[in-house]
């Protein structure tokens, strides 16, 4: 099946297939779903920062693309854009 909202690059790419692999793993019965999605994508934006000499995003980064992007028909897209743009951009 094609993903026409999965971006084509790193680090995009990567974040976003991060939080799509963990949002498949949503039991609606377990509040914490969404700190886990976080905590996921937390790590790997972090990973790739350090990994490349980039802005090391905070958690509150993290939660302030999530705001960012909900309500989107392409939620994990923009969620993935969305960090990119912090690691690349803040210093």
């Amino acid at each position: 099946m094609i993903d026409i909202f999965r971006p084509r690059h790193d680090p995009a790419k990567l974040i976003y297939d991060t939080f799509q692999e963990e949002a498949a793993k949503r039991n609606h019965h377990d509040i914490d779903f969404i700190e886990k999605e976080r905590q996921a994508v937390w790590k790997v934006a972090v990973m790739y920062a350090l990994a490349n000499k980039k802005y090391v995003p905070k958690l509150k980064d993290i939660i302030d693309a999530e705001n960012y992007a909900i309500g989107s028909i392409d939620y994990g897209a923009k969620l993935a854009y969305k960090i990119t743009d912090i690691i690349n951009q803040k210093e």
